[in-house]
């Protein structure tokens, strides 16, 4: 059975109290955005306080930056997994070293055009692999369907790595059936849009 994270934005408009109301959740992922790795900007990073002070449940930072070993010491004590995108400038060896010297998961991100041997030589040193389902910069993008052949290309990864799969970007109750592969799913709209939030979160988890 998958996991399922509802994906938040780091703005200061953010309703926490839709997050409340949403039972068998397994973590709050929430994406930061610096204007310049993608076009938009979401750099609220108080709502990482906010959220931990309000919930139990695991936060995951999903930082869409040039420069994630910036971000690490403002937001980290209020994290369960720091995330950062192979594509930055940053050495990524040396943010995952940053990272767990604090005792966090780390997880290293790809866009739908990097390929997965990008990430190979860290999988023995990672927790996460976090593969894009869209381009990063805003929620409601179609699901690129070669997503599914880069989830089959890295789950055979794992009879020698331990590391989990997550996928983030246009993921619906259709597709999800095409990611029995995957153990974590994020999404955003297709949760907080629904009629009914909890039935969609357990129908993701199938």
């Amino acid at each position: 059975m998958k996991k399922v994270a509802v994906a938040l934005h780091a703005l200061e408009n953010t309703n926490i109290d839709q997050v409340k109301n949403l039972k068998n959740l397994d973590y709050i992922h929430v994406d930061v955005m610096d204007g310049i790795f993608v076009n938009n900007t979401m750099l609220y990073l108080e709502l990482f306080k906010i959220l931990k002070t309000n919930f139990k449940i695991p936060i995951i930072a999903h930082l869409m930056v040039i420069d994630p070993l910036n971000y690490i010491k403002k937001i980290i004590q209020f994290l369960d997994a720091f995330f950062f995108h192979i594509e930055a400038e940053d050495a990524t060896k040396k943010v995952i070293h940053e990272v767990k010297k604090y005792n966090k998961e780390v997880g290293i991100v790809l866009n739908p055009s990097t390929p997965i041997s990008e990430v190979v030589p860290f999988l023995n040193d990672i927790n996460f692999v976090l593969l894009m389902g869209v381009n990063p910069g805003w929620s409601g993008q179609k699901f690129i369907p070669d997503t599914i052949n880069k989830i089959n290309e890295l789950s055979r990864y794992k009879n020698k790595f331990n590391f989990k799969i997550d996928v983030d970007g246009g993921i619906n109750l259709e597709n999800n059936k095409l990611l029995d592969k995957v153990d974590i799913i994020s999404s955003s709209s297709t949760i907080l849009r629904a009629k009914d939030p909890n039935h969609v979160i357990n129908l993701l988890k199938i």
